[in-house]
């Protein structure tokens, strides 16, 4: 069965998801919802061929420059003066996977800076005359919790971003409090060590936590967007859905927003 190309099912998933919402298209009639589209589609490509470019060009020559020493070193005629253990062989290999939880973090902290911003701007034109708060302040204000605080509550960032962390403040060594869970018993005297297929799957679990996250900031702007008088907002309502319903979804979007930063 051939694979589905990737940029094609995300464009699929997001018209989808973008087709719920009242005279707001994914096409290029529509300056916004292109601008939304182009944003998150960059946004993505750009993570993946992150991803990609470690996996499959930087880690196997970094693993192969190993390899080469381990050889060089197995036939000189020295090497009863030379002793290296096989994972400090290995550290070019595992200082660049390191590396890549940088790069990684510094993307994931440009993605939450600019969605906000194209969030305000969709939500600004929504409301029109009345008095918007963009989505960091209402999202404080209401739900008591500041977005560029919220890495913790994602199993991804919260990972990546330690482990960032542990590389630019303390060389590589697992030794950033709070130690992240994962890494209690790890030697704090031994620099991380990840092999290739973790870094892959962390960043692929970023991407989620990416879409993720744009649903629940969408579910936060609606939010206040309901705060309203409800003849200020029916127009922009399904047909057939009252007041009653109004305050049923806006439980619901509370329900889904704190359930996903996980409020306690």
């Amino acid at each position: 069965m051939k694979k589905q190309n990737s940029i094609d099912l995300l464009v699929e998933t997001l018209s989808k998801e973008f087709s719920q919402i009242k005279n707001f298209e994914l096409t290029q009639d529509d300056p916004l919802g292109n601008k939304f589209f182009t944003f998150i589609v960059k946004n993505y490509s750009e993570l993946n061929s992150f991803k990609n470019l470690f996996v499959h060009y930087y880690l196997p020559a970094s693993l192969k420059s190993s390899q080469d020493f381990s050889r060089e070193l197995k036939f000189s005629k020295y090497k009863h003066l030379i002793k290296i253990e096989n994972d400090e062989l290995k550290e070019n290999y595992f200082e660049t996977i390191r590396l890549g939880y940088v790069g990684a973090f510094h993307k994931y902290e440009s993605y939450v800076k600019n969605i906000t911003i194209l969030m305000n701007e969709f939500f600004l034109d929504l409301f029109e005359n009345e008095k918007y708060q963009d989505i960091e302040t209402y999202l404080k204000k209401t739900f008591q919790i500041e977005l560029k605080r919220t890495i913790t509550k994602f199993h991804a960032s919260e990972k990546i971003n330690w482990i960032a962390n542990c590389v630019k403040h303390y060389d590589g060594y697992p030794i950033k409090e709070p130690v992240l869970r994962s890494f209690i018993h790890h030697n704090k005297n031994k620099k991380i060590q990840i092999e290739a297929k973790e870094f892959r799957e962390d960043l692929d679990d970023l991407m989620k936590q990416n879409q993720l996250l744009l649903t629940v900031l969408f579910l936060v702007g609606f939010h206040q967007f309901m705060d309203q008088d409800y003849f200020k907002i029916k127009d922009q309502l399904t047909e057939g859905k009252d007041e009653k319903d109004v305050i049923k979804i806006k439980a619901q979007f509370e329900e889904i927003i704190v359930r996903t930063f996980n409020i306690a």
